[in-house]
């Protein structure tokens, strides 16, 4: 019987990856939270934003979440991540 194969094998592109570039300093950058949906996470991350806040004058200026962990983050929130916030959190808790 033939059919398909999934090859796990990574094949890197061909023209290569480009990195955003990283900030020279962590004081005062915009932090975006994806929240997977799972047990904690939100608020794992939102924790930890309070700690980036505290220690680095951080601000979180979007949290956004997921329908479920298998399903990828929302066209709209992406552009707002974009937009208003300097990187992005994003983890699994349980």
């Amino acid at each position: 019987m033939a059919g398909e194969f999934f090859d796990p094998r990574f094949t890197p592109p061909a023209e290569g990856i480009t990195y955003a570039p990283r900030p020279k300093r962590l004081e005062g950058l915009r932090i975006g939270i994806v929240d997977n949906g799972k047990s904690n996470a939100g608020n794992i991350l939102k924790a930890i934003g309070e700690v980036l806040g505290e220690r680095y004058r951080m601000e979180v200026v979007q949290i956004s979440g997921k329908e479920s962990p298998a399903h990828g983050v929302e066209p709209h929130a992406i552009d707002g991540f974009k937009s208003q916030a300097d990187f992005v959190m994003a983890g699994v808790g349980d």
